[in-house]
């Protein structure tokens, strides 16, 4: 059978036979514009990170950026004098950190408040002369408590991770923590016992109340993360902020360690000088402690140790007694107290040298 088509020609037209002329093949609209096109140019390797294939730079995503920290060698309260974080930036980060200490602090009084029942006048009189229910004990130490996640939140203004702000090395140290808490529960349980021991066991005025057993589990509960928290915020927060003013290591210190220390004894409203004198001695101490290891971890175990043995007795005594911080409730009987804190923070800190803890970063190696 013969081809049905003419020799010399294709479906589309006419085609050329091997050494012959052929008229060329008509072209569709879309083969003729895209032949006018120029070729699309691609680079011949991957631009560097930041910049796009033409070289113009592309904003780089703040969680991808590196990290604001100081030169080697910085301790913990100049932690935020770096090149890379504006003056401004510590004030205003701890400034929010006041405003988020009173903000959880009022919204949990008032749930404390409205959980005993609709206050009469006579049961707001008593709270403005300082007189505490079991539920308001309770929901004061959970306001505070809720200012350790602010204080995870708001540090991030600084830019830079949130684990520099537990130590010099990037993170909390767990296993020196629990050194610390172990020496401090020795120091305190001695100071107690010795003073239970001169005092009397009756002199502790214990009584088992309706409330007792609740509230010594809530106490139990919430007080770890409520001492925490003011570490956080006055040890952290406030001695940074102040620590970063100066240039000089050791001035740094000192003025940041006043300042806090101060700060931490007027949160306590007391007018009596021995009191004050107590509270004023343990922010420094702690202070001095965070300065020399490298971070929150010796100060947080003294203040946790401190206040549990203090909170697991309050549920079990007249808390209008405990909670009076008037003139002449103290005596010159609580330097034993701050002598306790000294010893115990010199405990600490020979831990810290026999356990090589970094006091200034930031470092490569992360000892615990």
């Amino acid at each position: 059978m013969s081809d049905p088509s003419p020799q010399g020609h294709g479906p589309e037209g006419p085609t050329a036979a091997p050494g012959q002329w052929a008229p060329p093949q008509p072209q569709s609209d879309w083969q003729i514009q895209s032949a006018q096109w120029p070729a699309p140019e691609y680079p011949t390797q991957p631009a560097p990170w930041g910049q796009g294939p033409t070289g113009a730079a592309w904003p780089q995503p703040q969680w991808q950026r590196p990290p604001v920290l100081p030169g080697s060698g910085t301790r913990y309260p100049q932690f935020w004098r770096a090149p890379g974080i504006k003056p401004f930036l510590p004030i205003v980060a701890t400034l929010l950190m006041g405003v988020a200490f009173i903000a959880t602090s009022t919204v949990a009084g008032l749930a404390g408040l409205l959980a005993g029942g609709m206050p009469s006048a006579e049961k707001l009189q008593e709270l403005s002369q300082g007189k505490l229910t079991p539920h308001l004990v309770l929901a004061n130490s959970v306001g505070i408590a809720l200012v350790l996640a602010c204080a995870f939140l708001i540090v991030r203004l600084i830019g830079q991770p949130p684990g520099y702000l537990s130590s010099v090395v990037g993170r909390f140290r767990w296993g020196f923590f629990w050194r610390c808490i172990g020496i401090a529960a020795v120091g305190f349980t001695i100071y107690t016992g010795l003073s239970i021991l001169m005092d009397g066991v009756d002199s502790l005025g214990l009584e088992v109340h309706d409330y007792s057993w609740w509230l010594l589990i809530g106490l139990l509960l919430v007080t770890p993360f409520q001492a925490a928290a003011e570490e956080y915020l006055l040890r952290g927060f406030v001695f940074r902020t102040v620590g970063s003013w100066f240039a000089g290591p050791t001035l740094a210190a000192v003025v940041g360690g006043l300042v806090n220390s101060a700060i931490f004894a007027s949160l306590h409203v007391s007018t009596d000088i021995w009191l004050n004198v107590v509270y004023f001695s343990m922010g420094a101490i702690a202070s001095y402690l965070v300065w020399r290891t490298g971070g929150l971890e010796g100060a947080v175990a003294i203040h946790i140790v401190n206040n549990m043995i203090g909170m697991s007795l309050l549920a079990f005594q007249d808390m209008e007694a405990q909670f009076d911080r008037s003139a002449g409730v103290g005596s010159p009987l609580v330097l034993v107290q701050v002598l306790t804190f000294g010893l115990v923070a010199w405990g600490i800190l020979v831990a810290a040298r026999r356990g090589s803890v970094d006091s200034a970063g930031p470092v490569s190696s992360h000892p615990a």
